[in-house]
């Protein structure tokens, strides 16, 4: 299945072949690491729109949330690449900020948030602090995003994180991690 993915992603971007949605919908069930990473891949990039049957939001946001989960917990480093839990932060930072310009309803961003609250108090040190700079810090640099996370500041394993993030906002933090990703599925 991971060749089928990686063939489609060397397709011409102008392709109208169709890409068989069940070939997608079955390599988003995967437990391997590779296709997962393939799987991300082909859903944020041109050929996303040959997708036949398309997804539905509900597949792609649980997809999403797995991938993100899976990848700033385990740190793993696919082939050829870098380790992941820092740029998987910061994809999460640009698909959180496109869902949220995009007045997606609160109640996934209360999953995202449920998620990293658990990633964190369940995560070693090392995940706690790419928690802390990868995402929590870009995404308070908005001021509505922050407003959404304050129950945070009364969770006592929480609150060195909202801290945190208020503190790189208070001291200027800003960076483009936070502006909307029209590549965002």
């Amino acid at each position: 299945m991971l060749d089928q993915i990686e063939k489609e992603l060397r397709a011409d971007r102008n392709s109208d072949r169709p890409i068989s949605g069940s070939l997608v919908r079955e390599s988003m069930k995967s437990k391997d690491r590779d296709l997962i990473d393939a799987t991300y891949v082909l859903l944020n990039s041109a050929h996303f729109q040959r997708i036949v049957p398309q997804l539905s939001f509900d597949e792609i946001f649980e997809f999403m949330l797995k991938y993100y989960a899976l990848f700033l917990k385990d740190n793993p480093t696919p082939r050829g690449k870098p380790p992941m839990r820092y740029s998987a932060g910061w994809d999460l930072v640009a698909w959180f900020c496109h869902l949220w310009d995009s007045g997606t309803e609160k109640s996934y961003f209360e999953r995202i948030k449920s998620k990293l609250a658990d990633l964190y108090k369940s995560g070693d040190p090392d995940l706690k602090q790419a928690i802390r700079h990868a995402i929590i810090e870009h995404l308070f640099e908005r001021k509505a995003i922050r407003k959404f996370f304050a129950d945070w500041k009364k969770d006592p394993e929480l609150r060195p994180a909202y801290d945190e993030g208020m503190l790189w906002v208070s001291h200027g933090g800003t960076s483009p991690l936070s502006e909307s990703s029209e590549k965002a599925p």
